[in-house]
């Protein structure tokens, strides 16, 4: 007889999980409350564009980073373009290859920069109070204080990570992830393409995915999930996709001491604006990222019709732009941010127009717990938690998430993935 698997919630987290245990012979049921799969990283057909619910149909690492990885293992029909250049970076009113900007360093500065590059590369990084610092002072000890620099790190955390600063010992992982496995890259069709794909290996495997169908409490002493329409399934391992706050909720405070629930309850998430843009004409920058320099709110952009043109309406390119919210004053974040589109495209008022502006926060963060907090292991018997929650150490976004699920994976006897940790 097969091992029941129920997994609450369909993001990237819960469907590679989903994949993975389909694949090993479990017997796999997804709950998933929305009447569409995929949570933050699938498509909204809006006004004939393929808009993002989350993701900015990017994947951090692009065809060379741990989820690429997990795709190749599940051969999955995912197609993952590395951007070239890796990325650009507007300051100054010139838009250049981020390489270029070694210029704006001093000679000194240089050389600094490059000496912690290698004691990064070499996995020298930041210990005891220096971890904790925050990893722009700690930039700005290591470096000088550069101008340029700071801000390039402000805008890649701002666009990456939705946070402004995150601690030293994170930032310095991050890094080294890039140094590791390269930059980011569009995924081919946008981020239903990924997600879709999943679904589909989880019902090849006979996997149940349902929509519609909302996890309200889990009883962990008779293994068994309750839904809000009153139905029950047993498990014998219990995957969460749901946040780390939902899923101690739907086990019950109870069942958790003291101290867990404090470290839990400290837990923050990153917050953002998404502002989708629709621009007359052909591609402006093709498949890549613009840090963005220049700018009061706007951390980054990213253009993802430029690799697949049927995200965009006919005679139209689609870009996706996003700041880190820095109050919760939002229409005045909203008016900041549509300044900084007219900073970045001064014809805009000609050429192009706001198809829809998101925003990220409460009970729909951009991530439900953001990068750079410690979250210890899950300390109930057959239950995981995967996603924003259990993101691998200086693991960004989706691929951070698919270090979480690595991790998961060795748990469950699964794979051996120790040479993805950083």
């Amino acid at each position: 007889m097969k091992a029941k698997a129920v997994v609450i919630g369909s993001g990237i987290g819960g469907l590679l999980m989903a994949s993975f245990l389909s694949k090993s012979g479990y017997d796999v049921t997804v709950f998933e409350k929305a009447p569409y799969i995929g949570g933050r990283c699938t498509n909204l057909n809006y006004r004939g564009f393929g808009l993002s619910t989350g993701a900015f149909h990017m994947i951090p690492h692009g065809a060379d980073g741990p989820l690429a990885y997990l795709l190749n293992l599940l051969k999955a029909n995912v197609q993952i373009v590395n951007s070239k250049p890796k990325g650009m970076i507007l300051y100054k009113g010139k838009l250049f290859p981020y390489r270029e900007g070694w210029k704006y360093l001093s000679f000194r500065e240089k050389a600094r920069a490059v000496k912690l590059l290698a004691e990064i590369k070499r996995n020298k990084l930041p210990v005891g109070e220096e971890a904790e610092m925050s990893g722009r002072e700690w930039i700005r000890e290591k470096i000088g204080g550069n101008e340029f620099v700071d801000l390039f790190i402000r805008s890649f955390l701002g666009w990456a990570d939705s946070v402004l600063d995150v601690p030293a010992r994170e930032l310095a992982k991050e890094i080294k992830a890039a140094l590791r496995w390269g930059g980011p890259g569009l995924i081919k069709g946008g981020c239903k393409a990924l997600t879709g794909e999943l679904a589909r290996i989880v019902a090849e495997n006979g996997g149940k995915i349902l929509t519609r169908k909302k996890a309200v409490e889990v009883d962990v002493d008779s293994k068994k999930v309750i839904t809000a329409d009153g139905d029950e399934l047993n498990y014998d391992v219990l995957i969460s996709n749901a946040g780390i706050k939902e899923t101690v909720e739907l086990i019950g405070r109870d069942n958790f001491d003291r101290d867990y629930l404090k470290r839990v309850d400290s837990l923050k998430p990153s917050e953002g604006i998404k502002y989708n843009v629709a621009l007359r004409g052909k591609p402006r920058i093709g498949n890549t990222v613009v840090f963005t320099l220049d700018t009061e709110r706007i951390n980054g952009y990213n253009e993802p019709s430029s690799l697949s043109p049927e995200l965009a309406r006919e005679g139209y390119t689609l870009i996706m732009l996003h700041h880190a919210l820095q109050s919760r004053n939002i229409k005045a974040e909203q008016r900041k941010g549509i300044e900084d589109i007219y900073r970045i495209f001064p014809d805009f008022d000609k050429e192009g127009e706001i198809l829809l502006v998101q925003t990220y926060l409460d009970e729909n963060p951009v991530n439900r717990v953001a990068s750079g907090q410690v979250v210890e292991e899950f300390p109930v018997e057959n239950v995981y938690v995967v996603g924003d929650a259990y993101k691998g150490k200086g693991g960004i976004e989706i691929d951070g998430i698919a270090l979480g699920v690595m991790k998961t994976l060795e748990k469950l006897g699964l794979g051996v993935f120790d040479e993805w940790y950083l």
